[in-house]
């Protein structure tokens, strides 16, 4: 069920679209220009 995904979290809950939307919009933009060659987890702490 959805509460047992969320308690397999840190954060205790699921991400929603907007926050992986960020960073996505993050990733893409001129922020994160010196960002290359790296795996950037966006799962709410699981891999931690």
């Amino acid at each position: 069920t959805r509460r047992d995904w969320e308690d397999l979290h840190a954060l205790r809950r699921l991400g929603t679209p907007e926050e992986v939307a960020a960073a996505v919009v993050f990733l893409a933009s001129s922020r994160a220009a010196f960002i290359s060659g790296a795996v950037l987890p966006v799962d709410g702490a699981m891999t931690a």
